[in-house]
C-alpha cells in the first residue's frame, strides 16, 4: 500500500503502479505555483546545461561589461544558477559555484577589484528565466 497525501492510500499491483505515478505527477503539478519572470539585471550570462565553461560569446559579454563597470562605483552581486527550477541538489550548487568563480575571475582579470564583487551560488532558478545562467547586478555601494 502506498500513501500519497493525508488519507489517500493506494494498493499497488503491476497495473496500478503505472497509474499511481501519473496521478502523483498531476497532484504535484497542480500544487505548484508558476514561476515569476526574472528580475532585470545588468548582465545575464548563459551557460550550457551542466557545464561551467564560459563560451566565447559569453566571455566577450563579460569583458564588455567589465570594461564599462570599471569606471563606475558600487559593488556587484554575481548570482549563479544551475539545474532544474527550484532544484537544490549538491551537483547543481557545485556547478553554479564554478560558474560564479569563472565570471568573477574574468571580471577581476579585467580590472574590477575582487572586494567589489559578492558571489551567491544557488541551485535551480526561482523564476521563469534560463535555468543555466549567471546574473550580474548591483549589490549596493
Amino acid at each position: 500500500m502506498l500513501c500519497l497525501l493525508a488519507g489517500l492510500c493506494l494498493a499497488l499491483s503491476a497495473n496500478t503502479a503505472r497509474a499511481a505515478s501519473v496521478d502523483m505527477t498531476a497532484i504535484s503539478a497542480q500544487g505548484e505555483k508558476p514561476l515569476p519572470p526574472p528580475s532585470p539585471v545588468l548582465a545575464r550570462i548563459p551557460f550550457a546545461e551542466g557545464d561551467a565553461t564560459v563560451s566565447k560569446s559569453a566571455e566577450e559579454q563579460i569583458l564588455a561589461f567589465a570594461h564599462d563597470f570599471r569606471k563606475k562605483s558600487g559593488r556587484l552581486m554575481i548570482v549563479a544558477y544551475a539545474g532544474p527550477p527550484r532544484g537544490q541538489s549538491l551537483d547543481a550548487r557545485r556547478i553554479s559555484l564554478r560558474r560564479a568563480r569563472k565570471v568573477r575571475g574574468l571580471l577581476v582579470r579585467e580590472g574590477i577589484v575582487k572586494e567589489r564583487i559578492l558571489v551567491r551560488a544557488l541551485g535551480g532558478v526561482e523564476d521563469s528565466g534560463p535555468t543555466d545562467r549567471v546574473d550580474i547586478d548591483y549589490a549596493g555601494r
